[in-house]
């Protein structure tokens, strides 16, 4: 009997055999050939896997009949881990990151292979745009291949387009707003920008699928919709939390929301809690382009000072509480329900939230 504990492993030799077996097929010579490499290699580097092993503790969580290694689930469960990868390519294009999981990000990779050539970034760029493309394409195309019943199946397609539109105009939100004053961004806008963008795709997506595909009603899956808002934006402030306490200010290629001038929960949280001279010194780092060690040690040092790192502690406390009354109010079993809320702590003890 195969256990939970070995699902990463399987995971990760399910994506090897996946890659693979897609060589033959991309075989298009020696011009196409460090592109496929390379998008083998983005996709296969060590992460933390939550949407995959969501969907896999929610499924069997959920009544799911396939076991652990079956091939299929397994297969469904890679689907969100290259549509994870999609997000990331575009995500690093779009905030112009340089690295990605310790590692130059997609389209830094393919512009170190052109060397010195004058057009390198733009070419880098552009191949990695499109790279993207691919990566969502071959999610859809996994899921969709995966032998579940037709019924289901479709189902969970219709969910992962809808989840991908939700993704995408979450990043809409985010770029618009990484472009406004602090002053004048709400804390409703960007609870809503964490919903669509994070919370949908990391977090309600595994487990409205997983549902799905062990052919749970759409009663529960929308129970299991509604568990995951809360959650997904209680992880999401605590991945803010968990950058500000690792930031290092000497590595500027480090992609953090600070470095790059995201309008985050926290930020707001403390901008709104500190005085006008503070408050300018936030609005300077957000709108400059030059963020030295001194800066973001400033930027820290405020956000102790205001109280917004406990103030934002207290409230994940409050979120997960909420989630756990979702949860029992839900049209979910009682023996369903304890799945469930074990399958969630495992992931949070197993994994830390991040890319």
């Amino acid at each position: 009997m195969v256990e939970r504990e070995s699902l990463p492993g399987l995971l990760e030799q399910e994506m090897q055999g996946f890659f693979h077996r897609q060589k033959e097929r991309y075989e298009f010579g020696d011009l196409f050939e460090p592109v496929f490499f390379d998008m083998c290699e983005f996709v296969g580097r060590k992460g933390k896997r939550i949407r995959p092993l969501l969907f896999l503790l929610t499924y069997r969580a959920l009544g799911g009949k396939k076991g652990w290694a079956d091939k299929s689930l397994i297969q469904a469960a890679l689907s969100l881990e290259l549509l994870h990868a999609f997000v990331l390519v575009h995500d690093d294009l779009i905030d112009r990151s340089e690295k990605r999981r310790g590692l130059p990000t997609f389209h830094k990779l393919v512009e170190q292979r052109q060397g010195r050539m004058s057009h390198a970034e733009r070419t880098g760029q552009g191949v990695a745009l499109v790279v993207g493309d691919l990566l969502f394409a071959l999610a859809v195309e996994t899921l969709q291949q995966s032998s579940f019943e037709p019924v289901p199946r479709q189902l969970a397609l219709a969910k992962l387009l809808s989840y991908v539109t939700d993704t995408g105009v979450g990043e809409i939100f985010d770029i618009l707003l990484g472009s406004r004053d602090i002053g004048r961004v709400t804390r409703d806008e960007i609870e809503l920008t964490y919903l669509l963008k994070t919370t949908r795709y990391t977090f309600e997506a595994p487990c409205v699928i997983g549902a799905l595909l062990a052919g749970a009603s759409s009663e529960k899956a929308d129970d299991l919709a509604r568990v995951m808002e809360p959650l997904g934006l209680a992880f999401q402030i605590q991945n803010d939390l968990l950058e500000i306490s690792h930031l290092d200010g000497k590595d500027q290629l480090l992609p953090t929301d600070i470095l790059e001038g995201k309008k985050t929960l926290l930020m707001l949280e403390a901008y709104q809690r500190l005085g006008e001279v503070d408050r300018s010194f936030l609005q300077m780092c957000f709108h400059s382009a030059a963020r030295n060690e001194a800066s973001i040690s400033k930027v820290q040092d405020l956000l102790r000072k205001s109280g917004a790192i406990e103030a934002m502690q207290e409230r994940c406390h409050g979120l997960f509480g909420e989630a756990n009354q979702l949860l029992a109010q839900s049209h979910l079993t009682e023996t369903e329900q304890a799945s469930v809320a074990e399958a969630i702590s495992w992931v949070r003890q197993t994994v830390r939230l991040g890319s």
